[in-house]
């Protein structure tokens, strides 16, 4: 396995594929991307998997678990839902979970992780970016460990954004190799950064969702009018989403330029 490994986001089978083959390791599946990410379909998720065996892929399909937009702090309902989710993703066949609740007190929720963690056993498992919303982070970390979960996804690290270099690498010490750091790098970064943060945190994690371009959509009728301001879905159909296969692997090429 190479010592560098990278993850994407993919939002539909095409970016899956697209993702693999541009040398990611391993896929985030989620959708509304404008919402922060919530949990993806099942139809997708079988999709994917069936896709990924027809190609002969070794991708990574992990699955954000979150069911609704906004914090972590979820009612009875949206814990059920997200405790169906993670059953119905487990036996859709997806490779990874990612996952967090916390408290109102703004702690991680260990009896509900617990819970989440039963529903998909043996398989690798990510506390998402619900770890900046814990009050203590290094207490955060430990009882990740304790929980036996495999990565915890990070970002910023700096209130108003940014990226905190020498925090991240506080991190990486105190995990010691007993859980992995991935770097989450959003909308704001740019490929001349990448180089300067492997250097400066000692980061081998690294989540990078900075690929996804747009094309014309080929409906050969367009329906007319202006689209409302609050009318998203016109305001969207004349263009599709999608990851550039060309943009991960200039990542890719980036980390072998490490191994």
């Amino acid at each position: 396995m190479a010592k560098y490994q990278l993850e994407v986001g993919a939002r539909t089978v095409e970016d899956a594929m697209s993702a693999w083959r541009g040398g990611a390791d391993r896929v985030e599946l989620y959708v509304s991307p404008t919402e922060g990410a919530l949990t993806p379909s099942a139809g997708l998720v079988y999709s994917a998997v069936a896709a990924k065996k027809a190609a002969g892929s070794n991708l990574g399909l992990y699955c954000m678990l979150r069911p609704r937009a906004g914090d972590f702090l979820y009612s009875d309902a949206d814990f059920d839902t997200l405790l169906r989710d993670a059953e119905i993703l487990y036996e859709a066949g997806a490779d990874g979970y990612m996952a967090g609740v916390i408290t109102a007190d703004g702690q991680l929720d260990i009896k509900r992780m617990k819970e989440v963690l039963k529903r998909v056993p043996g398989k690798p498992f990510t506390l998402h970016r619900a770890f900046e919303s814990t009050r203590d982070q290094f207490r955060t970390l430990e009882e990740c460990v304790d929980l036996g979960i495999d990565y915890i996804l990070t970002g910023g690290l700096i209130p108003g954004g940014g990226l905190d270099t020498a925090r991240l690498a506080k991190l990486i010490e105190k995990a010691d190799n007993r859980i992995k750091i991935v770097v989450a790098l959003g909308s704001g970064f740019t490929v001349d950064l990448l180089e300067p943060i492997i250097k400066q945190s000692g980061a081998t994690e690294y989540h990078i969702v900075n690929g996804y371009r747009q094309r014309l959509s080929n409906m050969k009728f367009v329906p007319g009018g202006e689209a409302l301001d609050d009318d998203h879905l016109k305001k969207k159909l004349g263009k599709i989403d999608y990851l550039e296969e060309s943009a991960v692997r200039e990542l890719r090429d980036i980390f072998n330029k490490y191994e």
